[in-house]
């Protein structure tokens, strides 16, 4: 293994996501296969008791792995001690934002160098995308505070703009989730790219000040309030949590390619097994070389694979930003955060379009994509 670097390094704070998760940090074969889970099954009353005890206890979060990549980068995962479900109780907010507070001043202090955020450690009613974090310390922190979610956006983009060139930019596009700060961008890039994009939202306000974003390009942008007006649009990506299951399926037409971006995922495996015409695919995840890094904690991901917010924290350090990134994600910060992590190696796993269905692929290799002006 490559030697252990000294600088620079960053800390990429996550969550525990489901209770059987706990079991990640006993089973490396797990960390690589997460379909061992079923072995593991028998345990889940543990589980349950351990997430009950994690999230009463007096410690708040725990360094889960270490690792460097590519001789460039020294890294940690720093794991606060909650579920997901733990997030959803609203009278423990206070309690989670307490102990992320706390998480990042004890990586600053352990000499983290950039902080980034994972999963609903940077949700918008919980703290707005990692500003109320920021907010909150004031002068007590020194480093950057990262969301990641600028690469997200991008990698998204760059998968949705291929997708449609692959079938002719014929398609239109149905968006939820789509005055979030990655459904705003994806919103802004496609219509300049000259796709409708049908905009679930509820919110006028929000809607309308982005087709004002988009100036001539607004035209592209349509709000819709029910779901059942995505019934002639092939390619549909989620970016909302709720509605969820059958109450959204039921909307999606045969044959869709479905893009989701949100966190939890509104289409559940066992939601989907009466929908095998779909083909869904998690548009927020980024491949790497794995030899290059002995990086273990994936969370549930094959080794090779890691999401686009934990890449976007490794950029923010590896290009030495010192500027946070939270709130709203600038479409001008969208090439240039592309291009570093095209430098340090990551690229969009494998797909392929055909007749008009998006299949998964084998061996993670690179595949031609939109250049990045297209942005």
């Amino acid at each position: 293994m490559k030697k252990k670097l000294e600088s620079p390094k960053f800390t990429f704070l996550v969550h525990w996501v489901e209770n059987w998760n706990l079991a990640l940090r006993w089973s490396q074969a797990l960390r690589k296969n997460s379909k061992l889970k079923l072995f593991w099954t028998p345990l889940w009353p543990v589980f349950a008791i351990m997430s009950v005890f994690y999230l009463l206890g007096k410690k708040t979060h725990e360094v889960i792995d270490k690792f460097t990549y590519d001789d460039k980068l020294n890294g940690e995962i720093r794991i606060l001690r909650n579920t997901g479900w733990h997030f959803f109780i609203k009278s423990q907010r206070g309690r989670i934002r307490k102990r992320i507070l706390d998480a990042v001043l004890k990586a600053q202090a352990e000499g983290s160098a950039v902080i980034g955020l994972g999963a609903l450690n940077k949700a918008e009613w919980l703290t707005a995308g990692g500003k109320w974090i920021v907010d909150s310390l004031g002068d007590k922190l020194k480093v950057p505070v990262v969301h990641g979610d600028t690469l997200t956006a991008a990698t998204i983009c760059k998968m949705l703009l291929s997708v449609l060139k692959a079938r002719g930019n014929r398609d239109q596009v149905f968006l939820t989730g789509s005055t979030s700060k990655i459904g705003r961008i994806l919103a802004l890039v496609l219509a300049k790219k000259g796709t409708i994009v049908k905009c679930y939202t509820t919110s006028k306000q929000r809607f309308e000040a982005i087709q004002k974003e988009a100036l001539s390009a607004g035209v592209n942008l349509i709000r819709v309030n029910n779901l059942s007006d995505g019934k002639d649009c092939n390619i549909w990506v989620t970016g909302k949590a709720i509605p969820a299951g059958n109450k959204l399926l039921k909307f999606i037409p045969q044959r869709a390619i479905v893009v989701n971006f949100s966190v939890p995922n509104p289409l559940s495996s066992r939601a989907l097994k009466n929908r095998p015409d779909l083909k869904i695919v998690e548009g927020g995840l980024l491949a790497y070389d794995s030899s290059k890094t002995n990086f273990s904690f994936t969370m549930r991901l094959e080794p090779g694979l890691t999401y686009a917010c934990h890449a976007g924290t490794m950029v923010h350090a590896y290009k030495g930003w010192k500027h946070h990134e939270v709130g709203r994600v600038e479409v001008s910060a969208l090439a240039p955060t592309w291009k570093a992590a095209e430098e340090l190696g990551f690229f969009v796993p494998e797909f392929e379009i055909s007749h008009g269905r998006l299949v998964a692929g084998g061996k993670i290799k690179k595949i031609r994509f939109v250049p990045s002006t297209a942005y």
